[in-house]
């Protein structure tokens, strides 16, 4: 026969319950987000702001222009 020792499962270490290890993860992400990240200045932070604005009017400018020549195409379908 097998050896019973071996076929026991690994078992989880106590006192790490869902509420500890929810706390201890919360806890680690906190640190790393505000302690270990390095975040923009001011200045670049404002610059970063700026080009997102300009592009999203680029993109806005674009489709709008790509909507208005072809809805002019469509109507200048015969309707039949």
């Amino acid at each position: 026969m097998a050896n019973s020792a071996a076929t026991k499962t690994a078992t989880k270490p106590k006192g790490e319950g869902l509420f500890a290890r929810f706390i201890k993860f919360i806890r680690e992400s906190w640190y790393e987000t505000f302690k270990k990240s390095s975040w923009p200045t001011r200045t670049e932070l404002r610059q970063f702001t700026v080009v997102v604005i300009f592009t999203i009017v680029a993109i806005a400018v674009y489709i709008g222009a790509i909507d208005f020549i072809l809805t002019k195409v469509t109507e200048a379908i015969p309707k039949g």
